[in-house]
């Protein structure tokens, strides 16, 4: 239901892919976002829990320091653990739950344009 009724977007929402050879169990729902910190600001601002798993690449955790990877090694790693937002996802999760988040999702996305529109210097 979340990649029926989430409105994923270039820079603001990108959604998980599903390949055609393949069926995911959505463990979690896992989405990336540009601006992943101020969507969960806005998801906690309307009383939906997130998670972000793993925020601190494997390179990064003090356990594996010994192998002498510094910030920047893994760029693209390092970039998704700023992206990545985990949506609520459990098995009595309802479909009026489900849009509540997409409907969080499309208001957040509608406040952030509304706010770049207004900052941009004018033409």
């Amino acid at each position: 239901r979340y990649s029926q009724w989430l409105p994923a977007s270039e820079g603001f929402l990108r959604l998980p892919r599903e390949m055609d050879y393949a069926h995911h169990v959505y463990h979690l729902y896992v989405v990336q976002s540009e601006m992943r910190d101020a969507l969960q600001s806005d998801f906690n601002s309307a009383g939906i829990q997130t998670g972000i798993h793993y925020p601190v690449p494997i390179h990064l955790q003090p356990a594996y320091a010994f192998l002498g990877y510094e910030r920047g090694s893994f760029p693209v790693t390092e970039q998704q653990a700023a992206r990545v937002l985990s949506l609520p996802m459990f098995p009595e999760l309802t479909d009026e739950q489900i849009n509540r988040v997409a409907e969080a999702v499309h208001d957040s996305q509608s406040s952030r344009q509304r706010a770049s529109i207004m900052s941009a210097p004018p033409a």
